[in-house]
Formats: structure tokens, C-alpha cells, sequence
């Protein structure tokens, strides 16, 4: 008993201090998010603000040119208390179509301090500043002045090896879970096969598909195709197929939240917009009602996780997809290997048969001390040509399957004719029937 809780004291430390490096860095991209975040609140409201104002000025201005347009084409009209307020109200009507809000603007008095729409709150802040670390761009708020633009560029490049580390590091971790988890499945699905006696059943039929010609397998590698021991040095692999399985229901889960945030989108088509932002690492299509809890919390989560789980599919197809391009990229070598050793085959073929030349002039020619290539070539010409002399005949049989005679090049069908035969045949023509034809003659006289 005493020792339990010394040995859980001691895990427990050791976990902190394995975990602490990474909770430190997580903190600290925290801490770098606002900070960023409250600085371009900071240092773009004021300016954003002066721009909505000389907006509203000029859309008041041409609200008043309108009405006053409007005045003197309809002077009978124009003289109704009802005729001015119900142009502003379709004027205005015409701009919340525009701008995708209530916008109610009367050019007789001053409210434009009361329709300036505040970009830069906490919340399009705090997107903007992850939308910059992740890459994604955020389209709501954009740094207007030079000098936020500049602080921008610098905050991405100290900010984004930073996020890409962290991504690197949470989506190795959930890979590890994930690699878990599958080969506890692939030992329970063992397990099961085991039990129910699929395993025999399949090994038998495996059994009885080999036949004679092909090489049987070991029984040690039948035994790796139908349980987990079938991976290349004992390397964890997850299947591609799973890996996309992942993505998908990432994906999915993503299309339920946007629909539960409050986007005016079917499933599908959340489904494809949360495919997009992991994809692509796009925030255009975000819902745009910031105000609500759901929508800033399927954001921040989405954009940083989505980055996660797109590097963990990465690591885990890493080992697959590395396999397959080794042996496309190696395709070709193989192929040239193949030649060269078929090059290196009739190579040592032909050496194998100038042995035999050389020992056969040796046999031929004991008193010769070295040997020529005049002399080669001259025993090769004399084997070609008398073919069936005693000294050239080899009446030992091949170490081969089939026996293949030595002269077979002398050996002829009955249908070819040699130049010897075809002449004689000639000069047979030419002297025998001549005399056959004059004695035939001769008795015919007689």
C-alpha cells in the first residue's frame, strides 16, 4: 500500500512534465491571440469609424439630392406632409437590401453616430487575429490603416510557425489515440473471428485455393495476412480508407454545429462549407451573426481543430501514401534491374560457352601454349561447317530439361534443298535424260 501512491506521485510528475512544454505553448498562443486581437481593436476602430461616417454622409447627401429631385418633378405631391418621410422610408429600404441590415436614415436628422456598425468588438477581433495565424482570411474585418497593415504582416510571420508547430503537435497526439483505438478494434475483431471459428475457415480455404505451380506460403506469413501482425516491421499504419472515414465526419459534425449556429444552409450544403473551411482554410462563407454564441464558438473550434485533424490525416497517410510513392518511384529501377540481370545472364552464358572453345582447342591442340583469337574464330568456322566430324561431336547430354543434340543445325527436313542437291539435280537432268531420249529414238527407228 505505501507504494501506490509514491508510484502514482511519480507518474503524475512525469506526466506534468512531458505535458507542461505543450500546455505552455498552447498558453502561449492563447496569450499571443489577444494580445494581437486588442491591438488591432485598438489601433483600426477609431479609423473604421471615421470611414462608416463619410460613408453615411455621402448616402445622406444623396438622399437629400433625391428627395429634392423628386420635389420638383412632383410639385403636386410634394406638397403632402406624407410625401418626404415615405421617400426616405423606400430610400432606406433600398440600402438595408444593400447592406443586409436595418437601415433607417432620415437626412433631417443627425443620427448617423446611431447607424455606425462597429467592426472591430472582441469577437471580429479576436477572428481576425486567428484567422492570420491559421491562414484562413477573414473578410469582416480588415486593417484599413498602414500601420495596422504592417503590424498585421508582422504578427503573421511570428505568429504562423507558431500555430503550424501547435497544429503539428495536437494532430500528432490524436493520431496516436486514433492509432490506438484501431488496433484495439483489429485485436477485438481477431478475438471475435477466433471465437467463432471464422479464422480456420479461412485458412482452410486459403489451403485449398494453392495449387501445385505456385510456391506455398509459410505458415508464419498466412498467420500475418489475418491478424494484426501483418504490418512491414511491426510500423502502425492506419488504412486510407479510414483516414477519409475521419475527415468526413469531421466534416459532418461541422455541417450539424453551422445549422445549430443559426446558418441559412441545408445540411449539405453546411457540410460543404465546413469541408471548404478545412480544406481550402477559408472563412467566407462563416455565418455572419457574430452576436450569437454558437457561431463564434463553431469558428474558433473549427479553425483551429479543423487545422489539427487536416495534419493528423496528413501524419497518418504519411506511412501509406509513402509506400505506394516508393514503389512508383522505384517502378522504373526495378524494370532496369530486371535487364541488367538478364544482360549479366547471357554475359556469363557466353562466357560459359568460351570455356568450353578454349578447352576443346586446348583437347585439339596440347602443344599450343597460348591460345589466339585466330585461333577462336577457326575452330568456331571448323565446328560450323563440319558439324558431325568425331572430334566436335558432344555425345554428353545436357544439364538441362530437354535434351538438345549438338549438330542440330545439319539436320534437315524433307522439304529443303541444299545448293549441292539443287546442282546435282541439274547436271542429272542435263546428261542422263539426254542419253535416255537418244536410245528411246534409236529404237523407234529400228
Amino acid at each position: 500500500m505505501p507504494r501506490f501512491p509514491c508510484f502514482s506521485k511519480q507518474k503524475l510528475i512525469q506526466f506534468m512534465k512531458m505535458a507542461l512544454p505543450h500546455c505552455g505553448l498552447y498558453f502561449f498562443i492563447f496569450l499571443y491571440l489577444l494580445a494581437g486581437a486588442w491591438t488591432f481593436a485598438k489601433m483600426e476602430d477609431d479609423a473604421d469609424r471615421e470611414q462608416q461616417l463619410s460613408k453615411l454622409s455621402k448616402i445622406r447627401d444623396t438622399y437629400r439630392k433625391i428627395a429634392e429631385i423628386a420635389s420638383e418633378e412632383c410639385s403636386i405631391a410634394s406638397k403632402q406632409s406624407y410625401f418626404r418621410p415615405q421617400l426616405f422610408q423606400t430610400l432606406s429600404k433600398l440600402s438595408s437590401f444593400m447592406e443586409g441590415r436595418d437601415f433607417l436614415l432620415d437626412p433631417d436628422v443627425n443620427q448617423l453616430e446611431a447607424l455606425i456598425l462597429p467592426k472591430w468588438t472582441a469577437v471580429p477581433s479576436i477572428l481576425y487575429a486567428l484567422s492570420i495565424l491559421t491562414t484562413t482570411g477573414y473578410l469582416s474585418a480588415v486593417p484599413m490603416t498602414k500601420l495596422g497593415q504592417f503590424i498585421a504582416i508582422i504578427y503573421g510571420l511570428v505568429g504562423i510557425p507558431l500555430m503550424v508547430l501547435a497544429a503539428v503537435d495536437i494532430g500528432r497526439f490524436l493520431s496516436d489515440i486514433v492509432l490506438g483505438l484501431y488496433q484495439k478494434y483489429c485485436t477485438m475483431k481477431h478475438k471475435l473471428a477466433k471465437g467463432c471459428g471464422f479464422l480456420e475457415k479461412k485458412l482452410h480455404v486459403m489451403e485449398l485455393l494453392e495449387t501445385k505451380g505456385i510456391r506455398k506460403r509459410k505458415i508464419k506469413e498466412k498467420e500475418m495476412i489475418v491478424t494484426i501482425k501483418g504490418s512491414d516491421n511491426n510500423e502502425r499504419r492506419l488504412p486510407l480508407s479510414v483516414n477519409a472515414s475521419i475527415l468526413l465526419v469531421f466534416c459532418m459534425l461541422g455541417g450539424v454545429c453551422y445549422t445549430a449556429a443559426g446558418g441559412q444552409k441545408s445540411f449539405l450544403e453546411a457540410f460543404f462549407v465546413t469541408f471548404n473551411l478545412v480544406a481550402n482554410l477559408t472563412m467566407a462563407e462563416m455565418p455572419n451573426d457574430l452576436n450569437n454564441i454558437f457561431t463564434f464558438f463553431y469558428i474558433l473550434i473549427f479553425v483551429t481543430f479543423g487545422l489539427a485533424v487536416l495534419s493528423m490525416c496528413a501524419n497518418l497517410a504519411a506511412s501509406e501514401l509513402r509506400s505506394i510513392f516508393m514503389k512508383i518511384h522505384y517502378f522504373g529501377r526495378k524494370i532496369s534491374r530486371r535487364r541488367q540481370q538478364a544482360l549479366r545472364e547471357k554475359r556469363a552464358a557466353e562466357f560459359h560457352e568460351m570455356l568450353k572453345v578454349i578447352i576443346a582447342i586446348r583437347e585439339l591442340h596440347p602443344e599450343k601454349d597460348n591460345i589466339t583469337p585466330e585461333d577462336i574464330m577457326g575452330i568456331l568456322n571448323e565446328i560450323r561447317h563440319n558439324s558431325f566430324h568425331p572430334k566436335f561431336r558432344n555425345n554428353k547430354r545436357r544439364d538441362t530439361i530437354a535434351f538438345v543434340p549438338q549438330s542440330h543445325e545439319a539436320l534437315r527436313f524433307a522439304d529443303e534443298l541444299d545448293v549441292d542437291d539443287t546442282l546435282h539435280q541439274v547436271l542429272y537432268r542435263n546428261h542422263l535424260f539426254p542419253q535416255v531420249d537418244r536410245t528411246h529414238r534409236f529404237s523407234t527407228l529400228l
